[in-house]
């Protein structure tokens, strides 16, 4: 019964990626004088179906809850989140997934080349244990875990150089957090994220298929751990980064100072997907305090622009004021 349900779904998936491309995509491309991106083209269409997916997924179920469960009362305030939106919709629907294909393609293409010349070994997890590490879901869970680490290591590091920080400060500097808020970043700083993990994954040797869903997985947790909502796990908060937990890490003086000393780069709860990370390496905090979020002294315009200007100055000065 759950087997053909979802040889249904699949099924009826691959229909409307097939009918959306054939109608829609194939079209302009010819127009354009395009069609040698036709089979790219295709295949970039999950980035955009999977992101409407999640983003329909934000509107009616995360952010009711946050409607029933809010961890703080935040009322009319679209104005403060309505750059978050268009945030979201920049990489969600496979536009921000898509320059960078564009752009770094090639480079990613030299990178494998020289891996295969010095026959480096990828870790290659299917081939661990084949008869359970070769099941899909199996190595789909390891390669989770591994880039999760990554993630967490990233993730501290930009919290440990004072430019790299006035980038990511972007991401920290929303006082009003939502299931939007995710993907409030600085361009510069998703570019290298993204030169970061898509190395790994392909140092790994995790598969394209099993690329796009990593990252969209990952992406609708964090969607989930952005939101304003107030909910305790119990003793599932060791196994999955909660909102409260996360809320932390974007508390004025908790997520973003050492402990203690107010203006000194430090934090919290850096952990993407796990808290496993922190409580290893003793950066877990773990409250059922609600504290206001935002970052000590720093105010940033509402504007899209303004606010990428903004950061990409503070970066720049820290940065050549040091040399």
């Amino acid at each position: 019964m759950e087997s053909t349900l979802l040889t249904n779904i699949a099924d009826a998936y691959a229909s409307l990626q097939e009918y959306l491309f054939a109608n829609l995509v194939a079209p302009v491309l010819y127009q354009l004088d395009l069609m040698a991106w036709a089979e790219d083209a295709f295949d970039g269409m999950d980035w955009f179906l999977f992101g409407c997916i999640q983003i329909f997924l934000i509107m009616v179920i995360f952010r009711t809850w946050e409607k029933l469960a809010p961890a703080e009362s935040q009322g009319p305030t679209i104005k403060a989140y309505k750059a978050d939106i268009f945030y979201t919709l920049f990489h969600r629907l496979g536009i921000f997934h898509g320059l960078i294909f564009i752009a770094l393609s090639g480079f990613f293409f030299e990178i494998d080349s020289v891996l295969h010349d010095f026959r480096f070994a990828r870790l290659n997890v299917e081939s661990w244990y084949p008869s359970i590490t070769s099941i899909p879901l199996i190595s789909f869970c390891i390669y989770f875990v591994l880039l999760d680490f990554v993630e967490y290591l990233y993730h501290r590091a930009s919290h440990v150089f004072n430019w790299w920080w006035q980038l990511h400060a972007l991401h920290h500097s929303q006082t009003v957090m939502t299931a939007w808020s995710d993907d409030r970043n600085h361009i510069l700083d998703d570019i290298m994220h993204a030169l970061v993990f898509s190395f790994f994954a392909l140092l790994f040797g995790v598969s394209p298929s099993q690329f796009i869903l990593l990252v969209v997985l990952s992406q609708l947790i964090q969607s989930w751990q952005h939101a304003n909502i107030k909910v305790d796990l119990g003793i599932f908060k060791y196994v999955l980064v909660s909102p409260m937990f996360h809320r932390l890490h974007h508390a004025v003086g908790y997520g973003h100072e050492a402990k203690g000393k107010p203006g000194v780069l430090g934090g919290c709860n850096f952990g993407v997907l796990f808290p496993w990370w922190d409580m290893l390496l003793n950066t877990a905090i773990f409250s059922k305090e609600v504290h206001p979020t935002g970052v000590r002294n720093l105010s940033l315009s509402h504007h899209i622009m303004l606010q990428q200007w903004q950061s990409f100055k503070h970066a720049a000065r820290e940065l050549f004021s040091r040399h």
